[in-house]
């Protein structure tokens, strides 16, 4: 009886570890159309993905300093509503407005290196203004 309880326990935690790397991933929280208005609030950056694009992912994002970090799918209407044509993009929003718009190179590819310090620099300079 005992073994079916820790049996029973290992399951759950399996599922609940299953269930938060799905919502979060590399530090970023997933959102959709429904739950997107969560980037309307302060000053977040949001990375446009899409499945199939895996080779492009901006892992560093979660690495961005005062600021939410988000993902939401090239499918969503939000990737509609803001004309992501390039992938990988990733917007700056404060407060729900786009402040920068961060755009893959002729190679759809974003600099790691160069990237980050120039995302992180109009965090930075949105903190300043406020």
């Amino acid at each position: 009886m005992e073994d079916n309880i820790k049996i029973y326990i290992f399951c759950v935690m399996f599922l609940i570890s299953v269930l938060f790397f799905t919502i979060h991933c590399g530090g970023q929280t997933i959102v959709n159309d429904k739950t997107f208005h969560v980037t309307k609030k302060g000053v977040s950056v949001v990375e446009f993905w899409a499945d199939w694009n895996k080779s492009n992912e901006c892992n560093w994002i979660a690495d961005i300093l005062n600021a939410k970090s988000y993902r939401i799918n090239l499918e969503s209407q939000a990737a509609s509503d803001y004309n992501i044509s390039v992938l990988p993009t990733v917007i700056v929003f404060n407060n729900g407005q786009e402040v920068k718009r961060f755009e893959g190179n002729i190679s759809f590819k974003l600099c790691p290196k160069r990237t980050p310090k120039k995302i992180q620099k109009e965090i930075n300079n949105i903190i300043k203004s406020l």
